[in-house]
């Protein structure tokens, strides 16, 4: 992969007006498992279907038309659960695409090996990042998810990612862990038993966010988050975590450096510094039923793509969506959504003397 494929999204450091960079895609509904830390529970519960293939086809063609996505991540529900999966990934990788990222629970084991082999033998310009989630020893992991033995498989289903890695160097394999109530004081240890024993490229680090099926989960003490952070960098700056390889992952460390201090003064109230939002401008979210939200957070629609025909361009630039976007400006929204604030660090001109001071001690 070549680093110059990234100068093009590059003004738009100064300019975040502009077609989409990144899309958050719910392609199901569907679960297997019912996490009670879960926000998108509702949906869960009734199983909500996806997008069609030709659905998502369109989406796809309609995103490219406006200029090259950075990023695509398939939400759900568990995604591997659509056995059209691989034709979903082949929509936007055939159009560009440089970044897949699938978040898993790892229990649908059948269906990710083929998965994998199909999707990046087709379209080896593709960096796909699959991360399986993990919340805390067996005994709070299985009871937070409610599956007996869920995190022995888990752990299996990384095991057979890593092995997967010696054929396709474009495959990235992570870790996904969400501080909650329940996990709060064991996840930080966990997670470096975690890295130590299963070697993954990289482990996202979300907070209990919105709703939840529990919401006792949702009262995190932001210390204790910030625990689990300063656990990541450590593992990091030791060596024990080596990130994905791919160009400007470096930038791509202090992104996540930054947004995780970020995160944390939103959770405490703190009213600055302030890094304007920038969903809705640079990426959306598009719901199960087509949907097409700024964020997963706020709960504002700018349309729905079943009635444009699944032409995400004829929305984009709709009286509906400037709106939306002044509202987010005008009323300064914050969040704890760690993709947005993620975009919000990389994409503000006022983010990058930190982030070329991190990159520098590396």
């Amino acid at each position: 992969m070549n680093a110059l494929r990234y100068l093009p999204f590059a003004a738009r450091v100064l300019k975040t007006s502009g077609p989409p960079l990144h899309l958050t895609v719910y392609v199901t509904g569907a679960c297997n498992l019912r996490c009670r830390h879960c926000f998108h529970f509702a949906e869960v519960a009734k199983g909500t279907p996806g997008p069609s293939a030709a659905e998502i086809d369109k989406l796809a063609e309609s995103a490219a038309s406006m200029g090259p996505l950075v990023w695509v991540s398939f939400g759900g529900g568990e995604p591997f659960l659509r056995k059209d999966l691989a034709q979903l990934a082949g929509s936007f990788a055939e159009r560009g695409l440089r970044h897949l990222a699938i978040p898993t629970n790892g229990l649908v084991e059948e269906r990710t090996q083929p998965f994998v082999e199909e999707v990046l033998s087709r379209h080896p310009e593709l960096f796909l990042s699959i991360a399986v989630s993990f919340d805390g020893p067996p005994a709070i992991h299985d009871a937070i998810r409610q599956v007996p033995g869920g995190h022995a498989r888990s752990m299996e289903a990384v095991r057979r990612l890593k092995q997967l890695q010696t054929r396709f160097s474009n495959l990235g394999v992570g870790l996904l862990v969400c501080v909650t109530r329940e996990n709060q004081d064991t996840l930080a240890g966990h997670m470096q038993w975690l890295v130590e024993e299963l070697q993954p490229d990289n482990v996202t680090v979300n907070l209990a966010r919105g709703t939840a099926l529990d919401e006792s989960l949702l009262s995190v003490d932001v210390a204790r988050y910030e625990e689990v952070v300063a656990k990541k960098r450590e593992l990091i700056r030791s060596g024990k975590l080596n990130y994905f390889r791919f160009p400007l992952a470096r930038l791509a460390v202090a992104r996540d450096e930054l947004m995780y201090e970020h995160v944390a003064r939103v959770a405490r109230g703190d009213s600055e510094p302030h890094l304007a939002c920038t969903a809705g401008s640079l990426s959306a979210v598009i719901f199960e039923r087509g949907d097409v939200h700024p964020c997963e957070i706020l709960g504002k629609s700018i349309g729905s793509l079943p009635e444009h025909d699944w032409d995400l361009s004829r929305l984009w630039t709709s009286a509906q969506a400037q709106a939306l976007r002044a509202e987010i400006r005008d009323t300064r929204c914050k969040c704890t959504w760690e993709c947005a604030q993620a975009d919000n660090v990389l994409f503000r001109l006022r983010s990058w003397p930190g982030l070329l001071g991190r990159m520098a001690k590396g």
